[in-house]
């Protein structure tokens, strides 16, 4: 009888895990440290992140904040800077500070308080070439689910610069504007429950904007020019993979058609417009290795249950060898080119979202635009280059 319990006891986690998987994070870690940095030729701050590495099945591993006691950047011709701690183990330089040149050599070096020093091998920014032109092929097709699902495929044809080897890297960001309404934020029993960022509070029964709850008495009271602050954002989801080339080009140095990446259409990603934006990054021998093993092994995880084999390359170490380290610290020269689409390309009907609240309300998701898109990155500030 015990025997049948345990069998069915582990059914029951094995179903659960195939209709929703949540991963807990374990909360000790390795004794490896891992640097992430990146130089470019394009304007600072340039970021150094430092954390510990945590045993998932992800090959670019997630961890806890490692602090420093100092971070310099420093190139071939004497040229350094000490880095800025500006947060959990993020190490940043001045926007006037030091900044990449296209044949110019760097390498970050990482003090620790116990003594460690690590350092990476001096990487060599190479000319990058460009970006040709950025495409699209829109498609609808069929969800698992058998729900007909619009998107666009997108597509660049670019160049490397002429009697270089070609290692390239290409990054594909896609950013959208999306409205939120945080006053239908739905509380418990699906009523609704005004977030104080919304502007809006219940006053005589009735959801109004420009109130706030007064502190000490606890009732709502109207202020002037109060506004939404988390209504209006810009969504930048977070790279899936990185993409890099195969150390091969055609004739002429040329890339054709490579498929940089998939814009799903739907209520949110065509509320006004999605920008496509292409950063085309050029990479020495030792960085093509480092984000090929990494592309590689994103590919290679087909499930959750899939192990990660192989180690990824670094050029980092330890001057005494006294600790492991993983991670890159590299140099990349940068160009970048971008398209906007919007719902006047193709006209698909999209459907609003719906909330559960009584009487049912469709619309926009009554939550806080900063927080109702996990896995991206949201901000209530216009990008700067925002056309």
């Amino acid at each position: 009888m015990w025997r049948l319990l345990i069998f069915l006891g582990g059914w029951i986690v094995v179903d659960a895990c195939i209709e929703r998987i949540d991963i807990t994070i374990p909360t000790s870690t390795q004794d490896i440290i891992v640097i992430d940095g990146l130089i470019t030729d394009e304007p600072g701050p340039y970021s150094v992140k430092l954390s510990n590495a945590i045993k998932t099945d992800d090959t670019h591993p997630l961890g806890v904040p490692v602090y420093a006691s100092k971070v310099t950047i420093l190139d071939d011709v004497g040229n350094s800077e000490i880095l800025l701690q500006t947060g959990n183990g993020i190490y940043q330089t001045s926007s006037t500070g030091i900044r990449g040149i296209v044949g110019r050599s760097y390498h970050v070096r990482v003090e620790m308080g116990n003594g460690n020093v690590f350092e990476s091998q001096p990487d060599k920014m190479t000319p990058v070439g460009a970006v040709d032109s950025i495409y699209y092929e829109f498609e609808t097709r069929l969800s698992d689910a058998g729900r007909t699902e619009h998107g666009y495929r997108i597509f660049i044809d670019s160049h490397a610069a002429p009697g270089e080897e070609s290692f390239l890297r290409w990054k594909f960001t896609g950013t959208y504007i999306v409205e939120t309404m945080p006053q239908f934020k739905v509380g418990p029993g699906c009523g609704y429950m005004p977030l104080p960022c919304s502007g809006y509070q219940w006053v005589n029964g009735e959801l109004k904007m420009g109130y706030v709850i007064n502190p000490n008495t606890h009732l709502p009271e109207y202020v002037i020019g109060l506004k939404c602050t988390c209504c209006r954002c810009w969504i930048t989801p977070r790279e899936g993979k990185p993409k890099v080339n195969d150390g091969a080009i055609s004739r002429e140095g040329k890339f054709n058609k490579v498929e940089m990446g998939y814009v799903p259409v739907n209520y949110y990603t065509f509320f006004e417009k999605y920008r496509v934006q292409i950063q085309q990054m050029s990479l020495s021998r030792a960085a093509f290795d480092y984000w090929k093993a990494v592309q590689a092994q994103k590919e290679g995880i087909g499930s959750l249950f899939q192990p990660v084999t192989g180690r990824v390359p670094s050029n980092l170490y330890e001057i005494h060898k006294a600790a492991a380290v993983q991670g890159i610290f590299h140099a990349s020269a940068v160009t970048k080119r971008k398209i906007y689409l919007d719902n006047s390309i193709n006209k698909v009907f999209l459907n609003p979202s719906e909330d559960c609240a009584l009487p049912p309300r469709i619309g926009p998701v009554g939550e806080s635009c900063l927080l109702a898109f996990p896995g991206s990155e949201a901000t209530t500030v216009q990008p700067a280059d925002w056309n």
